[in-house]
């Protein structure tokens, strides 16, 4: 299937993606680059609560059964999503209908009544989204690194707020928040699927978001890493948690991609050793993965697995001397670079045949680096990667600051002497 997308800059500022498939319906995405990051102290939640009143209806579709029966009625599904970056609404439809989704969007957007009753109603909704948050063990452990790692700079608990904000958000704050966040400027809109007429669409989502003010919105990337071997006790856990990180040596603009790429492969080839030392050799945990946590400023790359609390001296130390010696012996060869490639085509034609991948893939894509995502150059620039490049670039993966993040059962280990003991 091709993939021909088409970048448009609207009167107001208002960024378009619009990428034609041969389908027989079409995804849109409405993506505004505002997230938790960009919250002050006393906002915290509010991006999330936000996103929840944006959904509970306008003067002309005022509750969830009309909003339900319009869509029943279009054939369409709809959602929204809020993140430390972004705030996005999104849906897809049948692509005869498009302007129907289009036009629910920009109501949202520009005609919610935020109700009182139902802001009041929905403070419990966020608040028990909150309960079980805290009770999540993959949300306590994000949020731990978070908090240790980044001063909680990147996604974590944070971004639902306290119950105390939560209960204190009404709807006059809830509209000035948006006056504020919500710009032409800082908005992406991304349709993939079928798309009859690229002019008309065009016209009709310039008029439908017209509403949009053209107003600089700030963004918050601030981040600060502070290097720690810190646990989260879960004493009646079974397992401990583990993720290794270490810094990027590439950056995370655009011009390192093919760099970060090179590395990407030496990192998967590093967790296809690890898995055979800790998983099948011995024994001491279910599976092994590679992991990443920060921002676009700074980010930090590693491994993660879980085991037992009296195999953690083992395991870590596995983990080091397997680490070390593929670092050090460079064994990777043309063979393994052509399987990892090769590994990659099925997810890339699963991504030329999803509309849904592909939105979400444009509208990131641009999000980070302001620019068109081009599917096949990119692909062609990474299929030239070459053994000597994932080596060289790959050097100094190491060298830098270790941080070491564990969660669950108790241990008495001291990790960072374990990894620098074994790492030789």
């Amino acid at each position: 299937m091709q993939f021909e997308p088409q970048l448009h800059k609207l009167s107001n500022g208002l960024t378009v993606i619009l990428d034609p498939m041969d389908l027989e319906t079409v995804n849109v995405k409405v993506l505004f680059r505002t997230g938790y990051r960009d919250e002050k102290p006393n906002e915290y939640g509010l991006t999330h609560f936000c996103e929840h009143m944006l959904c509970k209806g306008t003067s002309r579709l005022p509750d969830k059964k009309l909003i339900d029966d319009y869509f029943d009625y279009y054939s369409g599904t709809h959602n929204a999503v809020t993140g430390n970056t972004f705030l996005g609404f999104y849906g897809r439809i049948l692509a005869e209908n498009i302007e129907k989704l289009v036009d629910f969007i920009g109501d949202q957007l520009g005609n919610s009544l935020f109700d009182p009753k139902k802001i009041e109603i929905e403070h419990g909704v966020v608040c028990d989204e909150l309960r079980r948050a805290l009770d999540n063990p993959l949300r306590q452990y994000t949020d731990f690194i978070s908090q240790t790692l980044f001063n909680y700079a990147t996604s974590s608990l944070r971004g639902l707020g306290t119950f105390e904000l939560i209960n204190s958000f009404n709807r006059d704050q809830i509209i000035e928040f948006l006056s504020r966040r919500l710009s032409a400027k800082n908005c992406i809109i991304c349709v993939s699927g079928k798309i009859y007429d690229t002019d008309k669409l065009l016209k009709y989502i310039e008029k439908t978001f017209a509403f949009l003010p053209s107003i600089d919105v700030p963004e918050n990337d601030a981040i600060e890493y502070t290097p720690a071997i810190a646990h989260n006790s879960k004493p009646d856990n079974k397992n401990v948690k583990i993720r290794i990180f270490f810094m990027d040596k590439c950056g995370n603009d655009y011009d390192a991609l093919y760099q970060n790429y090179c590395v990407g492969n030496f990192e998967r080839y590093v967790i296809h050793e690890l898995i055979q030392t800790i998983r099948y050799k011995n024994g001491l945990a279910y599976g092994f993965a590679g992991t990443y946590c920060g921002n676009e400023k700074l980010m930090l790359n590693g491994f993660s697995t879980e085991t037992s609390s009296i195999n953690m001296e083992k395991c870590i130390a596995l983990i080091a001397k397997t680490a070390y010696r593929v670092y050090t012996e460079n064994k990777i060869n043309t063979d393994d670079l052509d399987r990892m490639c090769r590994s990659r085509k099925l997810s890339r034609a699963d991504f030329l045949e999803s509309a849904g991948a592909r939105c979400d893939k444009l509208i990131s894509f641009y999000r980070r680096y302001n620019r068109l995502y081009d599917f096949y150059t990119l692909n062609k620039m990474f299929d030239s990667a070459t053994v000597d490049d994932v080596i060289k670039y790959s050097r100094g993966y190491f060298d830098g600051p270790i941080s070491i993040i564990t969660q669950g059962a108790d241990f008495n280990a001291d990790l960072g002497t374990v990894w620098r003991e074994n790492f030789k």
